[in-house]
């Protein structure tokens, strides 16, 4: 991570900051999300919380990618990931930021939904598991992990513009808005 002098963007003065693209999630994080992933659905179980927007998607699979999401911007960007169980619109990382994953399911753009909060920032993670053999100290190995790639990020009011709103070729759903990874910014600077 490298900094860079404090900068004016928007009326705001904030240090710019440069965060790395892509992250590895190592077998110990991952047990993390699991466990975690595990209280979040136990939980919404106990509640009798149903799925929302139409979705009829592998409950424990996507939400596992997603909490994988949250995990590697938190890697990538060296801050506090908070392990939060029923916070729903709050913020995944930091003040306002809201990790939108990918990777369990055919979409790659990052979704936001009309009523998710407009003041908070979205960034989509790609979440891709390799495995590829190799050598570690002359000897073969395999390696078996997740990776993350970070795409880019929006603000939220501009990600709910009306040219973005779809229903993904689904009328029954409700519709969200679909942006696409040419239309984010870059990781090369985010006020996170």
């Amino acid at each position: 991570m490298s900094s860079y002098p404090i900068t004016v963007r928007g009326g705001d003065r904030m240090t710019e900051h440069s965060y790395p693209s892509a992250v590895t999630l190592t077998w110990y994080e991952v047990s993390v999300a699991i466990h975690l992933v595990g209280l979040r659905h136990t939980e919404s179980l106990r509640k009798n919380m149903k799925d929302k927007h139409g979705y009829k998607g592998r409950d424990l699979q996507d939400n596992f990618y997603g909490m994988l999401g949250e995990l590697a911007l938190a890697k990538a960007t060296n801050k506090y990931f908070p392990m939060t169980v029923n916070t729903f619109k709050e913020a995944d990382i930091g003040n306002n930021w809201q990790v939108r994953t990918v990777g369990s399911n055919k979409n790659r753009d990052l979704i936001v939904r009309p009523a998710d909060p407009t003041k908070h920032k979205y960034i989509l993670v790609e979440i891709t598991k390799e495995f590829e053999m190799g050598y570690r100290n002359l000897t073969p190995h395999s390696t078996n992990d997740y990776q993350a790639t970070v795409h880019g990020w929006i603000e939220g009011m501009n990600a709910k513009d009306p040219k973005y709103l779809s229903d993904f070729g689904h009328p029954d759903r409700p519709k969200a808005y679909r942006i696409p990874k040419k239309d984010l910014r870059p990781t090369s600077w985010m006020p996170i």
